[in-house]
């Protein structure tokens, strides 16, 4: 009961603010000079005609801010619909980046395999996930070559593809904008951490058996970075192909092995990847989202594809791959 209450007060303090900012203040000389004429007629004894004058001047300055009032009302009504539906657009492609961003971030504590056994509807656990819990997953892992040295999908510039209009950013609040520049300063925080990797950060634990990596023959680049594809051998003349990325330094042998990372570079690295939670929790509590969800998707060379952005290739004898944009 107490509750109704409120909002029924929250509602009419809103009724009232509104009437006295949007109509007394912003009209009030208008009602003045109206005031002013009506009470200036009751001075005029016999001059019928000029009293008809002034009381309908008066009139029409008490009436005229009416139609300005209406007419603001219903083009808020039509801005608040237009903001109500770039919210949704934005809100699901945001919603699609972090959904695959965080998938991606299981390859840190997950060893990469050509089966993908992971369960999507797990997803969302990833990021109740304390930074000692990410430390203690990401030091203990044995990481991949191809992942741990590859062009990480760039989901910064995702972000800043589906903000960066002059309509999106007028429509969202100021407070989802920061929060989504932070995600992207933190993602960039990640990917520094590989810029600049050493070989004081982690150590050869072994070399990868039956993985094939060749230049990708049905994935291209616009830059100076090519496509490699990671195959698993599978079978005499079959191989699945189960990850596909860019390398600034291609060095099969380098690329073909797994790895220990250094106590130091795991905690650079655990660091980063709760910030990047936090900053996806702290958008859903401020959406008020209780999960991060999606109709459609699939897990295929051990990323999330989502909604329409799946493709199929299917390209040498034997051999069937799926990717999709990335």
């Amino acid at each position: 009961m107490k509750k109704i209450f409120r909002r029924i007060l929250k509602f009419l303090n809103i009724i009232i603010k509104y009437i006295f900012t949007e109509i007394i203040i912003k009209y009030f000389f208008c009602y003045l000079i109206a005031g002013f004429g009506f009470i200036y007629t009751l001075s005029l004894e016999d001059d019928y005609l000029i009293k008809g004058y002034l009381i309908n001047i008066s009139s029409s300055l008490i009436s005229l801010p009416l139609v300005f009032v209406f007419y603001d009302l219903y083009k808020s009504a039509l801005t608040y619909k237009s903001t109500k539906l770039v919210n949704q657009v934005v809100e699901k492609e945001i919603n699609n980046i972090f959904l695959k961003f965080t998938y991606f971030t299981t390859h840190f504590y997950n060893e990469f395999s050509h089966e993908s056994s992971y369960d999507v509807f797990e997803i969302e656990n990833e990021l109740t996930r304390k930074e000692e819990d990410i430390f203690n997953k990401v030091s203990s892992n044995i990481h991949h070559g191809y992942f741990l040295f590859s062009i990480f999908d760039d989901f910064n510039r995702d972000i800043t593809q589906v903000i960066n209009t002059n309509t999106i950013i007028r429509s969202i609040h100021i407070k989802e904008l920061s929060i989504l520049q932070q995600f992207m300063n933190d993602y960039i925080k990640l990917q520094s951490c590989f810029n600049w990797i050493t070989k004081n950060d982690f150590i050869k634990f072994n070399q990868l058996s039956d993985v094939i990596i060749s230049k990708s023959e049905f994935i291209s680049s616009s830059d100076s970075n090519e496509f490699f594809d990671i195959k698993k051998r599978i079978g005499p003349d079959k191989t699945a192909t189960y990850y596909s990325a860019k390398f600034r330094l291609y060095e099969s042998d380098v690329l073909a092995s797994g790895y220990k990372l250094s106590g130091n570079k795991a905690k650079e690295i655990s660091k980063c990847l709760f910030q990047l939670y936090s900053s996806i929790n702290n958008w859903k509590k401020f959406k008020n989202i209780d999960q991060l969800v999606f109709e459609n998707g699939i897990i295929s060379a051990n990323r999330l594809h989502l909604d329409d952005n799946i493709t199929f290739n299917e390209h040498m004898r034997n051999n069937f791959s799926i990717h999709g944009q990335f």
